[in-house]
């Protein structure tokens, strides 16, 4: 209600077609409600390069101060950044999405699951300051530059921690960084040296709410 609330009386309504036309000349999403279903797959195109077919997206996607029903990145390969900052997403896809030059996710809050199964990187990656409501899955993840997570809530659970201990050094990061980021105690694998990771475990009460 509250996120319907905001956007009926502060955001310009736009369908995902016309933001999906902003977005395939370069331009930024900015404060705007975004209905339906963002899918940026009409966006792909094939360039060869040494007889390799380089198909992906080739704009960088910006969207700020949004508010958006659903997202869809899933399997596409983005060749320039891609800036998600202060919104909120009902839905999101991210799996098998391969980013190449940078992503950025700010000042967001994700409703529901966040599928990041087989997510892939070449360069940074930094989570700042932002909500996971559901389940976070980065069963599979090759991120293989820098990763930040920052003052990351994962309400709903994760398996990052255990990811992270079972295939750190070969497939998360040159160097993971977490730092005043908040995990379910069931999310945390035993023996793990919260303090020196900047990890803080809350328990989960009755009602369902996290609790510290």
């Amino acid at each position: 209600m509250w996120a319907h609330m905001i956007a009926t009386t502060m955001l310009k309504t736009i369908p995902s077609d016309q933001a999906l036309k902003r977005l395939s000349v370069g331009k930024p999403i900015n404060t705007m409600w975004v209905t339906g279903l963002l899918n940026l797959d009409p966006l792909t195109v094939s360039r060869w390069l040494c007889g390799e077919d380089m198909r992906g997206i080739y704009q960088p996607i910006v969207i700020r101060g949004c508010y958006l029903d659903a997202l869809d990145l899933a399997r596409r390969t983005f060749y320039d950044r891609v800036e998600l900052v202060d919104c909120r997403i009902e839905r999101a896809r991210f799996e098998r999405a391969y980013f190449y030059t940078s992503l950025l996710i700010e000042d967001c809050v994700f409703k529901g699951d966040f599928s990041g199964q087989q997510m892939q990187s070449e360069g940074p990656i930094v989570f700042h300051n932002t909500v996971f409501t559901g389940y976070v899955d980065f069963s599979g993840a090759t991120l293989r530059d820098d990763v930040n997570f920052l003052d990351v809530c994962f309400y709903g659970g994760t398996n990052l921690l255990y990811e992270m201990r079972d295939h750190c050094p070969e497939r998360l990061g040159r160097e993971v960084i977490l730092r005043g980021c908040r995990f379910r105690s069931a999310d945390v694998p035993d023996g793990l040296d919260t303090v020196r990771l900047g990890i803080t475990p809350f328990l989960q009460s009755d009602s369902g709410r996290p609790e510290s």
